[in-house]
């Protein structure tokens, strides 16, 4: 059990571990029936923003530490910690154990600068994302790593870390994140990568909604709790096995308004490759359907005759 991690618990996911759902929302957050004392009309707010809570008909406030105190009576600290990670069924910090030191690559000398370096926005073109749409979200990082200068595309998440990738290279720059774009919609659409985002924004599928990229399948927690303040969320994941799973975890946490996009492209392994074989039929003058009935000729060719592995040859 870890004092910090416990702070960042978002209230709403701590009130729906004990059993209150929202009965309510404005333009600050969520209302509640207060969790500690009985009342006919909703008083106790959350945001979840700022993840804090107010009961306007006792006065109290705070985290969620304030919370336990409320409904627990206990001023001991730990103890009220001790609550929290036992309604959120949090495993107890086991006894300190050091752990192989293991390096991690250090950045240095890291410059932020407007998106230009040609190598890099052909990078992008080839996967049909125009230099206009590049620019209006993405940056150019500079930077220095293990006594090698680089360049690479830049694409910020909410801890001011950013995504990177160019030919060579598929990292980040820590802190490591989820982006949240926010137009003040009520639906919200989810990608995996910025990669998938840009090629949403190409093909028209955001249209002025509120975006939510996750950077890794492995940022699916932190996204959440500012998802259950959308009515509808659109999921734009990868088809395989990680994007199957992140849907179904949504689809646990969120229920009905989740939908499932990917069966526009149930062909393509994510929604960039869609893009780009759209650009390919186009230049082909073919329609989709042409072009979509041409891919799964292919991937039946692929499938009679696949590739023989170094082991397989090896063996002959």
């Amino acid at each position: 059990m870890n004092i910090d991690s416990i702070r960042q618990i978002p209230l709403v996911d701590f009130l729906n571990h004990l059993g209150y759902q929202p009965t309510g929302r404005d333009s600050k957050g969520l209302w509640f029936y207060s969790p500690y004392r009985n009342e006919r009309k909703p008083s106790f707010h959350v945001n979840p923003r700022k993840n804090l809570w107010y009961d306007f008909g006792s006065g109290a406030g705070g985290d969620i530490f304030n919370l336990a105190r409320e409904l627990t009576g206990e001023i001991d600290f730990i103890k009220r910690a001790e609550f929290i990670a036992q309604k959120m069924q949090l495993a107890v910090e086991k006894p300190y154990k050091p752990m192989p030191f293991k390096e991690e690559p250090t950045f240095e000398n890291v410059e932020i600068s407007r998106l230009e370096a040609p190598a890099l926005l052909k990078y992008l073109a080839d996967r049909g994302i125009p230099r206009d749409i590049a620019q209006r979200y993405c940056v150019q990082v500079n930077y220095r790593l293990h006594g090698k200068d680089y360049y690479a595309i830049g694409f910020e998440n909410n801890a001011h870390g950013f995504e990177l990738r160019n030919s060579f290279f598929k990292g980040s720059y820590p802190p490591k994140h989820i982006t949240h774009i926010s137009n003040g919609n009520d639906r919200c659409n989810v990608f995996e990568g910025f990669i998938d985002f840009l090629s949403a924004e190409r093909l028209g599928y955001n249209d002025g909604t509120d975006t939510i990229v996750l950077n890794s399948v492995s940022n699916l927690n932190k996204a959440i709790a500012p998802l259950r303040e959308y009515s509808v969320v659109s999921c734009y994941l990868d088809n395989d096995n990680a994007g199957r799973s992140a849907l179904v975890k949504l689809q646990q946490e969120l229920g009905d308004k989740v939908m499932d996009k990917s069966a526009l492209y149930p062909n393509n392994k994510d929604l960039n490759d869609f893009l780009c074989q759209r650009e390919q039929c186009q230049t082909k003058g073919l329609s989709n359907a042409e072009c979509s009935q041409e891919r799964r000729e292919a991937h039946h060719l692929m499938s009679l005759y696949p590739k023989q592995t170094t082991k397989s040859k090896l063996k002959l």
